[in-house]
């Protein structure tokens, strides 16, 4: 019969990913009881959004097996309390404390996966023919729902479409399409997510699929969010689709120019709203692209009027529309402006997005399409 000793033992030989050191070593492991054929386990990773829990699960639970066939493995997944994880980082020293929450394995030589540290500018490999960031510069104009309706567009017009949401603190693609599953993980690749699948038929990764509650606050600086960013790309299972679009967190900072050293770009889709204000914080955003070399390859005006029945013409909520004139400025592609719709609002609340189908839409994922193809021919 198995003892608590025995599985003890065979709990030392399972590392922590991104540490490289044994969960038993680490204080991971808080709980090892049998009951009978039963094993309780519990283990508390590092960070409730640990991006590698799924890995850890799973080989805890073959170490428990191994010790015994029959053993059936009651595994309760928890984290550490802010003073544990403190007393772990000031035990690991600060270089090794940076590798927490990164998603980076302690060690791989695999091509393509995340081998150098989280923050750093090498670009990555490129797994899809197209890649394309919808950035905003502004939170607020939109710019996930805009994300949404472009690749459900894509995929109606026969272009196999992702969205990684790199929005790590306020992500909402999962919520838009009504996605709930965890990623699983490849059989053949223990560390390789499985994007989720979703009834528009774009596959999805977002910070939220990854956490207990969906409602968790993703509280971390810059060097984990930059590594969270390039994990759910580089270690994620997106070859099959045609275009990947990034969902981009909104401002110019850390986060934005990992995206724009990091990941292979084929150039950036910029939404605005007619506000004078949001324009200024929109034209740094389109600077910074152009500065950092990444094709702007249209402008959209969202939440530019309202449609009220009994008028005739458009009711304009911010004034004037301004995306011509500032596409005029920067000499970058106006692809059109789009109405304020309850519909859209309530399909995203619902996670029904793909029930929305606006033509405007159809005709940006054709602007695309071709902008992209006039992009390769450059290259």
């Amino acid at each position: 019969m198995a003892t608590r000793e025995e599985i003890l033992e065979r709990l030392k030989k399972v590392m922590d990913p991104e540490l490289g050191q044994s969960i038993v070593d680490l204080g991971m492991v808080k709980q090892v009881e049998l009951d009978g054929q039963l094993a309780k386990v519990r283990i508390d990773v590092t960070i409730e959004a640990c991006p590698l829990k799924d890995q850890i699960r799973r080989e805890v639970t073959e170490a428990v097996t191994s010790v015994d066939a029959s053993l059936k493995v009651q595994l309760t997944m928890g984290a550490m309390t802010a003073a544990e994880l403190d007393m772990l980082k000031r035990r690991l020293g600060e270089q090794r404390s940076a590798a927490i929450g990164s998603g980076q394995p302690a060690s791989s030589g695999t091509e393509g996966k995340i081998t150098g540290d989280a923050g750093g500018i090498n670009r990555l490999k490129k797994k899809v023919p197209h890649v394309i960031a919808v950035g905003s510069g502004k939170g607020g104009v939109g710019k996930s729902s805009v994300t949404a309706q472009l690749a459900c567009a894509l995929v109606r017009e026969g272009h196999p479409t992702g969205i990684l949401d790199a929005d790590i603190t306020g992500p909402s693609i999962a919520r838009i399409f009504g996605a709930t599953d965890r990623p699983l993980v490849k059989e053949d690749e223990k560390d390789v997510m499985i994007p989720v699948s979703t009834q528009a038929g774009v596959n999805v990764l977002s910070m939220n699929l990854l956490l207990s509650d969906e409602k968790s606050p993703v509280i971390w600086r810059g060097p984990l969010i930059n590594g969270a960013i390039r994990q759910l790309y580089a270690n994620a299972a997106w070859e099959g689709c045609e275009f990947l679009l990034i969902d981009m967190p909104p401002g110019t900072s850390d986060a934005t120019l990992t995206i724009y050293q990091s990941l292979p770009l084929d150039g950036v889709v910029i939404v605005t709203t007619p506000q004078s204000l949001v324009g200024m914080i929109v034209a740094k955003s389109i600077k910074m692209a152009q500065s950092l070399r990444i094709k702007v390859l249209g402008l959209v005006e969202n939440l530019a009027y309202v449609q009220v029945p009994e008028r005739k013409d458009p009711y304009y909520v911010f004034g004037p529309l301004k995306g011509q004139a500032a596409a005029d400025d920067f000499k970058v592609p106006y692809w059109g402006a789009l109405a304020m719709d309850p519909a859209v609002a309530e399909a995203c609340d619902k996670g029904q997005i793909h029930t929305v189908d606006n033509p405007q839409f159809r005709e940006f994922a054709k602007q695309l399409v071709a902008a992209v193809s006039k992009v390769a021919v450059k290259v």
